[in-house]
């Protein structure tokens, strides 16, 4: 198979792309009526996986929230099953609140 020159992978994109708090509320509120929808958790715990990183590194949010960098990433590598109390606490953080609408 020919390499490609000049690309960039899907999720180096969609990092790249959300340049504001508004983007990125906007792209979890996505993920997360996907994941109502379809129910696939993996799906939307990957995509606050890549909100942190259009805000930070995921070695300093997981400082952040008081986390190791390896759980964190054991989480998004679905190897590991977050509790509730994790999820909210990475809304907190990244500045967006949890709330029945």
């Amino acid at each position: 198979m020919k390499e490609l020159k000049h690309t960039i992978d899907l999720e180096n994109y969609i990092v790249n792309n959300l340049q504001s708090d508004e983007d990125i509320k906007l792209y979890l509120n996505a993920s997360l009526k996907d994941y109502l929808e379809d129910g696939d958790f993996n799906s939307f715990y990957r995509a606050l996986e890549i909100a942190i990183k259009a805000k930070d590194t995921v070695a300093g949010f997981a400082k952040k929230i008081g986390m190791s960098r390896t759980h964190l990433y054991s989480l998004f590598k679905n190897e590991k099953e977050p509790k509730f109390s994790t999820v909210v606490k990475i809304f907190q953080e990244l500045g967006y609140d949890l709330e029945v609408a």
